[in-house]
């Protein structure tokens, strides 16, 4: 879909596995290149990989992860949600060869900004690349309320963590 200068949102569910890394790595690529879109594919590419690595790893086992995007002249923001990991993302501060850790600074060092937050039954972790998106939250998220309201990411029988969408801020955000 393009309105206005935007592009997307485009999205897909994956299965918790490491395996599909590539996969979507070449997916986030293919979109940005094929979109014109002013951001590196390959930054992009590599940062998507990450997060989707960390929503495996922190998510619940057996559940699914989002993988989304929009697209705008100026920039891009990718998102990726897992099931409600334990934990909130954040950097690890550490030597460059500690075990663990590398993601987030991977994503820090290569976003402009990038941040995280708790949905129902979801952790998103987004970051926008190129000039970073000015819009309200409740714009800039809309879509995503609606494709989480039908796609069930938590692992079966996992308890879902409700948080009212008003309430909805980026926490880690630079």
């Amino acid at each position: 879909m393009i309105i206005g200068g935007w592009r997307g949102p485009g999205w897909q569910v994956f299965d918790a596995d490491p395996q599909l890394g590539s996969q979507i790595r070449d997916w986030i690529s293919s979109a940005i290149s094929g979109h014109d879109c002013p951001v590196d594919a390959a930054d992009a590419a590599l940062v998507v990989t990450e997060l989707f690595g960390n929503a495996v790893m922190h998510g619940p086992a057996g559940g699914r992860v989002l993988v989304g995007y929009c697209l705008w002249r100026e920039g891009a923001r990718l998102v990726v949600c897992d099931g409600g990991g334990p934990g909130t993302p954040r950097l690890v501060q550490g030597g460059e060869l500690a075990e663990g850790g590398r993601g987030l600074r991977v994503v820090d060092s290569l976003a402009a900004r990038w941040g995280s937050f708790r949905l129902a039954g979801a952790q998103a972790v987004w970051c926008d690349f190129g000039q970073p998106l000015h819009a309200a939250a409740s714009d800039a998220w809309a879509w995503l309320h609606s494709v989480l309201s039908v796609c069930n990411l938590p692992a079966p029988g996992r308890p879902v963590t409700v948080v009212m969408p008003d309430t909805l801020t980026a926490l880690g955000a630079r």
